[in-house]
């Protein structure tokens, strides 16, 4: 037995020192720290990052995406702090991991393009995390409202906002969603989270944080295994960074929480329709070329982002359909608007976006209130 436990320990002392390298060498490289959002319950209704923090986040094994985030007092990452009770006007950007943007500049962002094309006068506030849909825009919308009393709301609309907007489909700790409550209407349901003690020492492992957050490895097995051999099929599995497959029920049970959202939203944002604009984003990268358009077409996105902008312009909303936007960019210059390993708009798509809602009426409406 003594024998034979020479070699064991060898092993282990051999795996130890591995991983002792591995951990001081992915120290000197960009590894992602992590966003740490905060806790979220009755005290602190919606999720916010760690506040006053400057972080690198990076993507990919290869750091293929590096960006350096900084978060304002309240945990949200913009330049400027938050600040209630203040006079001037104030516009709201709302959504999720395409507001709060990791993968850029803040400069570079929707919200911070808005800033840097608004006046002096002006304040942009964002309010976005990652996992955020339909639901906990609500959540998000009531919270603004409440704390800073906003003149007007954008929402950015993405793929995956209208099904994983009910708990049915989603139900991630930290966000709001959308419940039976067994009386016909659905009920905005918060799931509370508090950062575990174990989940605070292992993001102090560079080695930790390069697997679970660079490497995905979680997100690529759940890819690999809609795909067969994991290889893209003709059918294409994904579409707007969602499922593309439209079966029945999906479609139902994400058209009932479109239609609850709308119905709830000017209530949470204590505003009138016209002073809400909705900025949905298109089937990209499949809408740069003919065969991969028609190929998405009557895929999940197609049917609920028309579903959508349909219902919300009959409720009198403003709409902006980033998709013909997006393919007409492309045509002309020929870049993609994404990063090549990661679906989330790079520079140039926030540029195209920004564009497009300093363009919108409510916007118009909204810098007029200072001259």
């Amino acid at each position: 037995m003594r024998r034979a436990g020479f070699p064991l320990i060898s092993i282990g002392l051999g795996i130890l020192a591995a991983l002792f390298t591995m951990e001081l060498a992915l120290r000197f490289l960009p590894v992602n720290e992590g966003a740490r959002p905060q806790a979220v319950d009755q005290d602190h209704p919606v999720r916010s990052l760690e506040p006053d923090r400057t972080f690198v986040w990076s993507a990919d094994w290869n750091f293929a995406i590096v960006n350096t985030v900084r978060t304002n007092n309240l945990g949200f990452v913009n330049d400027q702090d938050y600040l209630p009770g203040q006079p001037s006007p104030l516009l709201a950007l709302i959504g999720d991991s395409y507001v709060e943007a990791l993968m850029v500049p803040f400069r570079d962002s929707v919200a911070g393009r808005l800033s840097a094309r608004s006046t002096p006068a002006e304040r942009i506030y964002s309010f976005g995390t990652s996992s955020s849909a339909l639901s906990n825009y609500l959540a998000y919308a009531d919270y603004a409202a409440k704390t800073f009393h906003p003149q007007a709301m954008i929402f950015l609309i993405i793929g995956n906002d209208f099904d994983e907007s009910l708990v049915k489909y989603k139900n991630e700790p930290g966000h709001s969603y959308f419940a039976e409550d067994g009386q016909g209407p659905l009920a905005l349901r918060r799931i509370d989270y508090h950062p575990s003690l174990w989940r605070r020492i292992i993001r102090a492992s560079a080695l930790v944080r390069y697997v679970t957050l660079n490497t995905d490895l979680l997100n690529v097995v759940l890819k690999w295994q809609h795909l067969p051999f994991g290889r893209p099929s003709n059918t294409l599995a994904f579409v707007g960074n969602t499922g593309a497959q439209a079966n029945p029920l999906r479609i139902a049970d994400a058209q009932r929480a479109v239609d609850t959202f709308l119905t709830r939203v000017t209530e949470a944002a204590g505003l009138p329709p016209d002073r809400i604009l909705f900025a949905v984003d298109g089937m990209r990268p499949h809408i740069y070329n003919a065969v991969t358009w028609q190929l998405a077409a009557g895929s999940y996105f197609d049917i609920m982002r028309q579903y959508f902008m349909t219902h919300a312009r009959q409720g009198g909303f403003e709409v902006l359909d980033l998709q013909p936007r997006f393919a007409e960019h492309f045509s002309q210059h020929h870049r993609p608007l994404e990063f090549a390993t990661d679906n989330h708009w790079n520079s140039l798509g926030h540029e195209v976006v920004e564009e497009a809602i300093a363009h919108s009426s409510l916007y118009g409406w909204f810098h007029s209130l200072v001259r």
